[in-house]
């Protein structure tokens, strides 16, 4: 909303101002990691994968993949997803997809990044010759910064001043107890506020920044 003040006031004296209702949260990246399927099947038999990671329930954890004779490496992949996807432990900590040979086990909430990570194949006591490559797609990580940014619909003769202050809203349960900020870009085009809590809220916690303020400054004419 954009309001002159004072109304039909001379140009000289004129000022814009500007009301905004903006938020951003502060929370992590969740963990991806793949395992991609690098030879077909060429006997039938079980494949036992061992799945490894931090705070998973029963880590390390084996699962059983049967596979059958002249599964191509996309079967494989479609078999070891359906796999991982019927164990309790496993499912209730990643998001499990499959696309060609690569299954990709994407962690269910943000967490600092966790290096131990890891799916390999165990044991192939049938010698049906499965192998995977596993790798981690994106580092876990915790975020302790966001950034809002004031975009005028006035056009300003100079860079605006910004009126008033973000508040924090925590989740419950947050590690952060103390938050500053500062405007890190300035200009007519647009005021853009780095908000940075004293540290991050924690796994699978997410605060909330909310900017209930505004833009002061002379319109350009």
């Amino acid at each position: 909303m954009t309001i002159l003040v004072p109304p039909r006031a001379d140009p000289n004296i004129a000022c814009a101002v500007e009301g905004f209702n903006l938020s951003n949260t502060i929370s992590g990246t969740r963990q991806v990691m793949t395992a991609t399927v690098a030879t077909p099947s060429v006997a039938d038999g079980d494949v036992v994968v061992t799945v490894t990671a931090a705070n998973m329930g029963g880590t390390p954890k084996d699962v059983t993949v049967t596979v059958a004779n002249g599964d191509t490496v996309e079967a494989v992949a479609t078999l070891l997803a359906a796999a991982l996807a019927d164990d309790d432990d496993v499912a209730a900590f990643f998001d499990i997809t499959v696309a060609g040979a690569v299954v990709t086990l994407t962690r269910k909430t943000h967490a600092a990044n966790d290096p131990t990570m890891a799916l390999a194949v165990k044991t192939d006591a049938s010698s049906t010759g499965v192998t995977i490559d596993d790798a981690i797609a994106v580092e876990g990580a915790l975020a302790t910064s966001c950034t809002i940014t004031l975009t005028p619909e006035v056009s300003y003769a100079a860079p605006p001043a910004v009126v008033g202050v973000p508040q924090h809203i925590k989740d419950g349960g947050s590690s952060a107890t103390t938050m500053t900020w500062a405007i890190t870009s300035q200009s007519t085009a647009g005021v853009t506020i780095t908000v940075t809590l004293d540290q991050a809220p924690g796994a699978g916690k997410t605060d909330t920044i909310v900017f209930n303020g505004g833009l002061i400054g002379i319109p350009a004419r």
